[in-house]
């Protein structure tokens, strides 16, 4: 598993205002595209690109931001509060249940948006406008300030990796620039007062998991592929463009990997093509089956080679590139044996290698393994090729692991296993310096 890159967050970050508010896939392939097309636009509306999509929506009044002094981001939105800004946010509201975007594609979309809009703007134009249409939907984004330019803290449930961030009223931030210097140090935090105390951070954090909607902007090509490791076979089809939008998807713990679902009918669909293929054995043979599946269907290469840096995929992208590295395979196990077997699965991380454990119910469980609290767990690794459930690499045999859970209500400290398993434990932050700035409307009557 990645490790995390810890940031020594070091240039003065002011908070200043209000927060109420592509890799061709392997194997046999079988093409068909699709098309985008936008009707006629009005003077009122503005046409963006969005992950190869061309997308219309309504236009707001731009503020010109006369400077990053805090006063100057004050008067800028004050200025916006007098424009209207439903028709835009709901035009990008309905843009975004129409292509099923999450949270974190939300963010991109409005990003995208601002973009287009002041494409002749400058950096810190752009933040102010994206930091005012995100707080009037909803979202607790604040805005920031270093000593060269402005930037957005996003607060996001998952933890993220490869990202920079501070914490303040119990919330982890994680910093968004525009297009200079993406990084920040000597972090001090300064709470706003404005519109009033009491609603900041009250907004709703992002999500990056997906759940409940299927990610839908579909262009370029659709790949029909077929996976097949001589006992078991898949055929699935999926869409370059969707594919495109995940490469570069910010990294989160493995757990969050397995329970998205970025395609419901994907994902059951491969379902329903294994159940018949296992469904005549016992709970031990069908898991061996399909760790075998795992091992020998796809090609094993590591994120350097595949992507040029550390990526974990979603389920769906393993089947896309047909090529995967250890936590890759990890992840799709560990959905498959859940998903089909209805068994507890965790995902175990040993220094630069990953595996799963898996808590067997009725089947004698044997081999390599480790207590969790009183339940044992049988290592299942899907990069171990040729080996079966309850065998575990040699040269790991001895070391403790760190254990990711995927159902932390099942969590039992009173471990019994000679290798001692651990939860991951949260990442240590910088101290944040919080003092506060009053930007209430009283306080501004020089402006």
């Amino acid at each position: 598993m990645k490790s995390t890159h810890k940031y020594r967050l070091c240039l003065s970050v002011i908070i200043i205002l209000m927060a109420t508010l592509s890799a061709t896939p392997q194997g046999n392939i079988c093409l068909a595209s699709s098309v985008n097309s936008i009707s006629h636009v009005q003077d009122n509306e503005l046409v963006f690109s969005f992950y190869g999509k061309s997308l219309q929506a309504a236009k707001i009044k731009t503020i010109k931001v006369k400077s990053t002094n805090e006063f100057d981001v004050a008067q800028a939105w004050q200025n916006y509060k007098r424009v209207e800004v439903e028709k835009v946010c709901s035009s990008l509201r309905s843009l975004a249940t129409e292509l099923g975007l999450n949270d974190w594609f939300i963010l991109e979309l409005v990003r995208s948006y601002v973009d287009e809009l002041l494409i002749s703007g400058s950096p810190m134009d752009r933040v102010v406008l994206e930091h005012y249409l995100l707080v009037a939907m909803g979202y607790d984004v604040r805005i920031a300030r270093t000593e060269h330019q402005l930037l957005l803290l996003v607060p996001i449930i998952q933890q993220i990796y490869e990202h920079g961030f501070v914490r303040a009223d119990g919330k982890e931030y994680y910093l968004f620039f525009d297009d200079l210097e993406d990084h920040a140090d000597d972090v001090t935090f300064i709470q706003p007062c404005d519109p009033s105390k009491n609603d900041v951070g009250k907004g709703q954090s992002f999500s990056l998991l997906f759940d409940n909607t299927t990610l839908n902007v579909r262009y370029g090509e659709d790949y029909t592929c077929v996976l097949d490791d001589g006992n078991i076979s898949v055929t699935y089809s999926v869409n370059e463009g969707v594919m495109e939008m995940l490469r570069n998807y910010p990294l989160m713990d493995p757990q969050s990997y397995v329970t998205s679902v970025v395609i419901p009918q994907f994902q059951h669909s491969i379902l329903e093509q294994l159940k018949p293929q296992i469904e005549d054995l016992s709970q031990c043979e069908a898991a061996n089956a399909l760790l075998h599946f795992v091992q020998n269907a796809f090609e094993y290469e590591n994120d350097r080679d595949s992507y040029g840096q550390e990526k974990l995929n979603f389920i769906e992208e393993n089947f896309f590139y047909s090529k995967n590295d250890c936590d890759d395979r990890s992840i799709l196990f560990a959905f498959l044996v859940h998903s089909l077997l209805g068994l507890d699965v965790q995902i175990v991380e040993y220094p630069g290698h990953e595996c799963t454990g898996v808590r067997f119910t009725d089947c004698l469980s044997y081999g390599n393994g480790y207590y969790f609290g009183d339940d044992y767990y049988l290592i299942c690794d899907p990069s171990y090729v040729g080996a079966g459930i309850g065998k575990c690499m040699p040269k790991y045999r001895s070391v403790s692991p760190r254990v990711y859970v995927m159902n932390t209500s099942t969590v039992n400290q009173n471990n019994n296993s000679p290798l001692k398993p651990v939860l991951e434990k949260a990442i240590s932050i910088p101290e944040i310096t919080i003092q506060t700035i009053d930007l209430s409307p009283e306080s501004q009557s020089g402006i």
